[in-house]
């Protein structure tokens, strides 16, 4: 497949997972994972503090060939990363395999799982296809922060999105500036600059549009702004983004897909382009569009 990321060839398979808390209703789903897995003597590497709550919660035995709590302690030992969860439990995944290009494939333990996909009736389909290798590697493209004091220092990259919210009931004012050409001036509640990705998500429910993820794009999303005239907007994501944030509460909460901080204002962010991508594991008969489909009901017409 064209712009496919390389799988690395090792004799036996490692899988990383990761995951958070789930509900205990799912716990025959978890068995059955953690034995297909044993079945097809696949090494698994699992986040340790999912791995501790595994073990209290659902008392499973699980054989594992190691744990993991930071990136640099999986990113060059697994062939895929798993997530378990939703779809921010993926986002947080992310995190953890960095620039390395292991692609990842979501389960759906939450709820919509526009980015975990796979839902837990197919566990066993899914896991014999990504071991038989019948799937595509779909590249994802990030954004990166920049700002004085960054608070997201250890891993300054979203997947879906970069939002910036008012804290408080004033509304901030953003100036936006397009590789150093003046935009304009945003009063609203808030902003989201997204990718492809995180059109799909917080910047669908402000009315932006959907962006096929292989466009090269940012997405600028105002968050009920005081204007008839600004709507979402669609630029190339070759430019540098720079928003100059002021109001009058003096702090605003800025988050970065799964984590968010509190800002003092004034605040000066840039956005670039990540450089590197993210792979996702789009498995034989499942695609972008497809799970637009099924998962947003696009074009679904109750006359048809």
């Amino acid at each position: 497949m064209e712009n496919a990321i390389e799988i690395k060839n090792l004799e036996k398979v490692v899988i990383a997972i990761y995951g958070k808390q789930l509900e205990s209703s799912f716990k025959n789903e978890l068995e059955l994972l953690f034995d297909i897995l044993e079945k097809h003597q696949v090494e698994v590497v699992i986040y340790a503090p999912f791995y501790e709550y595994l073990i209290k919660e659902f008392n499973l035995q699980i054989s594992i060939r190691a744990l993991f709590r930071t990136s640099g302690e999986v990113k060059h030992l697994a062939d895929y990363m798993l997530s378990l969860g939703g779809d921010g439990t993926f986002l947080e995944s992310v995190a953890f395999i960095e620039e390395s290009c292991i692609p990842v494939l979501g389960i759906n333990f939450g709820r919509l799982g526009f980015l975990a996909n796979i839902s837990t009736e197919d566990i066993g389909a899914a896991i014999d296809l990504l071991l038989s290798k019948k799937y595509s590697i779909e590249r994802r493209s990030l954004l990166q922060v920049f700002t004085d004091k960054n608070p997201f220092l250890n891993f300054p990259f979203g997947l879906n999105d970069l939002t910036i919210q008012k804290k408080g009931t004033s509304m901030i004012n953003v100036n936006a500036y397009i590789d150093d050409d003046f935009l304009c001036t945003y009063w609203a509640d808030g902003l989201i600059i997204s990718t492809p990705t995180g059109s799909t998500a917080y910047s669908l429910s402000v009315g932006g549009p959907i962006v096929s993820p292989s466009l090269p794009s940012f997405l600028i999303s105002p968050i009920a702004p005081h204007h008839l005239t600004v709507r979402p907007f669609v630029i190339p994501d070759s430019c540098t983004l720079k928003l100059e944030v002021t109001g009058r509460s003096g702090e605003v909460d800025v988050s970065l897909d799964s984590y968010s901080h509190t800002m003092t204002l004034p605040l000066i962010l840039e956005v670039k382009k990540a450089p590197f991508h993210i792979g996702l594991v789009n498995l034989q008969g499942t695609n972008f569009f497809k799970t637009l489909r099924n998962k947003l009901l696009w074009g679904v017409d109750k006359r048809n």
